[in-house]
C-alpha cells in the first residue's frame, strides 16, 4: 500500500507541475517580447483565448497589448499621441508580435495599428461552427478623423496548427463606408463592403464575399447602388442596400418583408422601399 501511494503522489505532482501557464504568466511574456523587440513598454488589453472555440491542437492565444499614449511619438492628426498597438499570438507560450500572421495574397499588415474596434470570434455556420477569429483596427488618423478600417478574419489551419489570414479589407470611415460581417440570416459568414463612387450621381458600390472551398474569401457580387450621398436615410447603406443586394443573389423579391437591419437606428420607426432601396421612416 504504502508503494502504491508514493507512486500515486509523484504521478500527481507530476500532474500539477504540467498544469500549462495562466493568462497573466502569458501576459508577462507577451509584455516582455514586446519591450525586448520594440524597445517599448506595454500594458495587455485583451487577452482571447483561441484553444476553446477553435479546438486547436496546441494551446493558443491572442494577447493585444498598447503602448501608453504618453510614450508615443505618433499623433493622431489632432497633435494627440497615439500608442502603438500590437496583437501577438502565442502557441505554446512563445509570443509571436510581428503582425506577420495578417497576411492574405493582396493584403499584409505587418507593423502596430493605433486604434481597435473589434477583436472576437465570430461564426460562419449555424449552432455556432465554423468559427473566426474577427479583427478590425485603424491606423492613425488625419486631420478630419479619418483613418483606413482594416478588416481581417483568421480561420485555423488544424493540419498545421496555425491561423491564416482569409479575409481582408481596408476602408476609410467618414463616407459611410463599411466592412461588416454577417453574423446571422441568409447571408451567415459572408461579408458586405460598401464604399462611396468617385463620379457622379455619388452613390456606392456594395460588394458581397464568400468563403471558398479554399478557405479564402471570394468575391462573389459586385454592383453599384443607388443610395445617395446625405439623401437623409439614417439607415446604414448597406442596409437600405439590403433588399436589391439579396435581391440579386437570389434571396428577396418585390412582395417579400424588407430585411430587418441587426440593429436599427434610434428613432427609426418602420421600413419603406422607396426609389429602390430601404428607407427609416422616423417614429411618429
Amino acid at each position: 500500500m504504502k508503494f502504491v501511494v508514493v507512486i500515486t503522489s509523484v504521478l500527481l505532482a507530476a500532474t500539477i507541475n504540467a498544469q500549462p501557464p495562466s493568462d497573466a504568466a502569458l501576459d508577462r511574456k507577451v509584455i516582455s517580447k514586446l519591450s525586448t523587440q520594440y524597445r517599448i513598454h506595454s500594458k495587455v488589453i485583451q487577452h482571447l483565448d483561441l484553444t476553446e472555440p477553435f479546438q486547436t491542437v496546441s494551446r493558443w492565444s491572442l494577447v493585444v497589448a498598447k503602448q501608453p499614449d504618453s510614450e508615443s511619438s505618433v499623433g493622431d492628426g489632432l497633435g494627440n499621441p497615439m500608442g502603438a498597438i500590437y496583437f501577438c499570438f502565442v502557441q505554446r507560450e512563445e509570443p509571436d508580435c510581428s503582425h506577420e500572421i495578417f497576411r492574405t495574397n493582396d493584403e499584409s499588415s505587418t507593423g502596430p495599428v493605433y486604434q481597435v474596434f473589434a477583436t472576437d470570434v465570430v461564426f460562419a455556420g449555424p449552432e455556432k461552427t465554423l468559427p473566426l477569429l474577427r479583427t478590425k483596427t485603424c491606423g492613425t488618423g488625419g486631420a478630419t478623423g479619418n483613418c483606413g478600417v482594416t478588416t481581417f478574419l483568421l480561420a485555423y489551419d488544424r493540419s498545421a496548427d496555425r491561423f491564416r489570414a482569409v479575409f481582408s479589407n481596408v476602408q476609410g470611415r467618414n463616407n459611410n463606408e463599411e466592412t461588416r460581417y454577417i453574423e446571422s440570416g441568409a447571408l451567415l459568414g459572408q461579408v458586405i463592403v460598401d464604399y462611396p463612387t468617385e463620379k457622379a450621381p455619388f452613390t456606392y458600390f456594395v460588394e458581397v464575399y464568400k468563403q471558398a472551398p479554399s478557405g479564402k474569401y471570394a468575391q462573389i457580387l459586385k454592383y453599384r447602388g443607388t443610395t445617395g450621398y446625405g439623401d437623409g436615410n439614417i439607415l446604414a447603406v448597406i442596409d437600405s442596400q439590403m433588399p436589391e443586394t439579396l435581391r440579386r443573389l437570389g434571396l428577396w423579391k418585390d412582395g417579400d418583408p424588407l430585411p430587418v437591419p441587426p440593429r436599427m437606428p434610434r428613432g427609426c420607426g418602420s421600413l419603406v422601399m422607396r426609389k429602390g432601396v430601404a428607407w427609416c421612416q422616423p417614429r411618429r
